[in-house]
């Protein structure tokens, strides 16, 4: 007689195939964007799937959407690798944030909405200050469901997927830039925007966004500031290598004469006769 209940009978997976895709997306969403993976890591999809523990299949497609939103991108024959948070990053990210955010100056929350942002505009202000990692994780998630309340209340929902884009890389940077040197990024203004959408002041609404963006900018130039990366010396330092202290092939190049290196290194550029 068949016994479902047997223990020798293989249990059912309980996830199906599209719950553990959207399981493996968050999940590398928040690696990517707590820095668990470190901005320009390279690692492969076989490496992905045993460090957290997810299936191959799940991990491919999750890698794929995160590709679509800019957050990893693939290297043929060696795996997917973290966008790197760079200058130029962190400047496309804040012109972005100050031509967009604007838009939430239309944002008209209902009672329930404003009674949520009370609350969390209230938590907010306590937690300002502490920087240990498990109240700044707390308050940092309070900030992000104040904002998305905001911007949940747009009829334009391509631009509020746009605005939800930019505030996931904008925290990627602010891990990255946090340091024991660095101090920590202060918390929006949450009571005061919480007043303005009450009030329907989408002028103040405005004024507010963009001095946190200000706020934001200097936190990153500083923090790129004390970056002591030495551009252009590990791509020098191989050439030295490859040529075993000869003279290098680029040496004297003229303006008809383009050296091969790599995007971004700036030891050489420009160099003329």
């Amino acid at each position: 007689m068949f016994d479902p209940s047997s223990p020798f009978i293989a249990k059912p997976d309980p996830l199906q195939s599209a719950q553990k895709t959207s399981f493996a997306e968050d999940r590398l969403r928040v690696a990517v964007q707590s820095c668990e993976l470190a901005p320009g890591s390279v690692s492969t999809e076989a490496q992905i799937s045993e460090r957290f523990g997810l299936g191959r299949a799940a991990v491919r497609v999750a890698l794929a959407r995160l590709s679509a939103l800019g957050l990893v991108h693939p290297i043929p024959r060696a795996g997917w690798k973290v966008l790197p948070v760079t200058g130029a990053l962190i400047g496309e990210v804040i012109v972005a944030r100050q031509r967009v955010e604007p838009c939430l100056a239309d944002a008209r929350p209902d009672a329930a909405t404003m009674a949520r942002m009370s609350e969390l505009a209230e938590m907010i202000d306590v937690l300002e200050g502490q920087s240990d990692h498990a109240a700044l994780a707390t308050r940092r998630g309070y900030e992000r469901e104040l904002l998305e309340l905001l911007m949940d209340t747009l009829s334009n929902r391509l631009m509020a997927r746009f605005l939800c884009g930019l505030w996931d890389h904008s925290e990627r940077i602010l891990q990255f830039l946090e340091t024991p040197g660095s101090g920590i990024f202060a918390a929006c203004q949450a009571r005061a925007l919480t007043e303005a959408a009450a009030a329907g002041d989408g002028a103040r609404i405005v004024a507010l966004r963009m001095a946190d963006i200000a706020a934001f900018e200097k936190f990153a130039v500083a923090g790129l500031m004390r970056d002591r990366t030495e551009l252009g010396v590990a791509n020098d330092a191989a050439n030295a290598s490859l040529n075993n202290g000869h003279s290098r092939p680029d040496a004297g190049a003229t303006s008809g004469t383009q050296s091969k290196r790599d995007p971004g290194i700036k030891s050489d550029k420009g160099v003329t006769s």
